[in-house]
């Protein structure tokens, strides 16, 4: 069995009740949970949260709460979040396999990457996950920059200082893109995933999608962002598909 699970968390610091707010005339928390429910590949979906408000919408779309202990209510512990989801879903079904992971603060998920991803877990047995991400650019590590002791903006680390300005001199850099992560279940486990993503797993496959989209929302701004997202939706996935995917071998 394939399920998909939803974080989503009462209690943001940045909006406040920031998982309903509306976007687009939809609560925010509903598009990762429609996505899920409108995906081919997954039998179930759940939400795990701390919030009335929260739950009442998932759960109005089909999904199932799972409560998150007071332990896991503030910051950080995104991972020990999904760890319990995980243990959690797999003592309630008898044969869970693959899971997918959705934020419940982005509109920029849909229901054909999800079949993508489990897809692919599908396909490739030899690899242990899957999560979507862009390449940087002018955002690239190598030109990352620090504030001293003094107040003044300096190389990041020795790595940056020798650097040169031509992009293509520079090996590729990815970051998640606030999208999908899609696992097999016993690697949440083993803590060996790329970096920061530890539940991930050691071969952790790529899809590379467009820098704007699977960005999750942290203020107003990227409120707006999300909305525009949503009201040209069909023009920015062909785009998406034509120009992103085909390049990395995400898409057949």
């Amino acid at each position: 069995m394939d399920v998909a699970i939803i974080t989503a968390r009462a209690g943001s610091t940045s909006i406040p009740n920031k998982n309903v707010m509306e976007v687009a005339n939809r609560s925010l928390v509903s598009y990762p949970v429609k996505a899920a429910e409108e995906a081919e590949t997954i039998s179930k979906s759940y939400t795990s949260t701390n919030g009335d408000k929260i739950a009442d919408v998932a759960r109005k779309l089909g999904s199932e709460i799972i409560w998150r202990p007071e332990e896991l209510w503030g910051d950080g512990g995104h991972g020990d979040v999904i760890k319990h989801a995980t243990e959690t879903v797999d003592e309630q079904v008898e044969d869970l396999e693959n899971v997918v992971v959705l934020l419940g603060n982005t509109t920029m998920v849909d229901s054909d990457l999800i079949d993508q991803a489990v897809e692919l877990l599908h396909e490739r047995p030899e690899i242990d996950s899957t999560m979507t991400v862009w390449e940087a650019a002018d955002d690239h590590p190598i030109r990352a920059m620090k504030v001293n002791d003094e107040g003044y903006l300096t190389a990041y680390d020795e790595v940056s200082e020798d650097a040169e300005t031509d992009r293509k001199t520079y090996d590729s850099a990815f970051y998640y893109d606030q999208g999908i992560w899609a696992f097999r279940k016993e690697t949440v486990q083993e803590k060996s995933g790329p970096g920061t993503w530890w539940w991930m797993g050691e071969k952790c496959q790529p899809i590379v999608r467009t820098w704007t989209t699977g960005r999750d929302i942290h203020n107003h701004f990227n409120a707006q962002l999300h909305a525009f997202y949503e009201r040209n939706r069909e023009d920015l996935r062909e785009f998406e598909e034509r120009v992103v995917w085909d390049e990395y071998g995400g898409d057949d």
